[in-house]
């Protein structure tokens, strides 16, 4: 099975108002105990350097990958960005933090500016002049999300959700895919580390492979992922274009930015038999 054919735990935004990750967001948001381990290790990457920041999460949705209560206490302004508002109105009420001062919800906010346009895509050959426009829009400069300058901007396994969603409806065999997969990556780039103040870093969760593709990764000990990681990487057992030295090429050379730091990676075990290994990825900016 090619790696592309792996089915994520989310769709991203590609349907009108979000319909796709509305539903995928409801399908989803019962999983609060299946995330514990993954959000131990995301906030291991978040934590403040000093109280009082201000801290952005792109692609926020059902929040089960976050602890309000533990953002809000350490954080004096979370800000939370998502295309589907129900998913963080539940969340917020779910987590009991709807009132909680400081808690900020950004939504419909179209992460990929292209959800609409994708929308008339959906179970029909697609055009080579309207990937094009697809290209060209998603080529625009991103709008700022609002309040900018954060201390941290985190990025939870978003980029994946957007590729996903567009690429299901255009085909992975599509000739232009592989130029709109590039574009919508380094629109992603460019819309998460714009968002960081200089001196603030930019956090970036990868979900690099599945269990659909490495079957037992489920199995794997802690001391084993590392290993496991760099096999993938070498053995294209993975998501094309999210290994750490892609993405990291990318900045370079898109964005001029600095060396990324790479965190060791671990396995999100999300149900009996279903994981994800996942890696951070944090950059700085000056």
């Amino acid at each position: 099975m090619a790696p592309e054919s792996d089915d994520r735990l989310l769709l991203g935004p590609g349907a009108q108002a979000g319909d796709d990750q509305s539903r995928m967001n409801q399908s989803t948001r019962g999983q609060w105990d299946w995330y514990a381990s993954h959000r131990r290790a995301i906030e291991r990457l978040i934590v403040p350097e000093a109280r009082g920041g201000r801290i952005c999460v792109l692609g926020a949705g059902n929040c089960n990958d976050l602890d309000l209560k533990w953002l809000a206490g350490a954080y004096a302004e979370v800000h939370l960005v998502d295309i589907d508002p129900a998913a963080l109105e539940r969340a917020v009420q779910r987590q009991g933090v709807a009132d909680v001062a400081g808690i900020w919800r950004h939504a419909p906010v179209d992460l990929t500016g292209i959800a609409g346009m994708t929308a008339a895509w959906q179970g029909r050959s697609v055009r080579d002049d309207e990937v094009g426009r697809a290209v060209e829009a998603v080529g625009r400069p991103v709008q700022p999300i609002e309040g900018g300058g954060f201390d941290v901007v985190l990025s939870p396994c978003v980029l994946s959700q957007l590729l996903v969603a567009v690429r299901d409806r255009v085909g992975k065999e599509h000739r232009g895919w592989p130029r709109l997969k590039r574009a919508i990556t380094e629109r992603h780039l460019a819309e998460w580390t714009g968002a960081v103040r200089g001196g603030g870093r930019g956090v970036m969760i990868v979900d690099l492979t599945s269990t659909r593709v490495v079957p037992g990764l489920d199995r794997a000990g802690d001391a084993d992922v590392p290993d496991l990681m760099r096999m993938c990487v070498r053995d294209r057992k993975c998501f094309h274009g999210l290994e750490p030295a892609e993405l990291a090429g990318v900045m370079r050379r898109q964005l001029s930015a600095g060396g990324a730091e790479i965190s060791t990676p671990w396995i999100w075990h999300l149900g009996f038999g279903k994981a994800f290994l996942c890696y951070g990825m944090t950059v700085r900016r000056v």
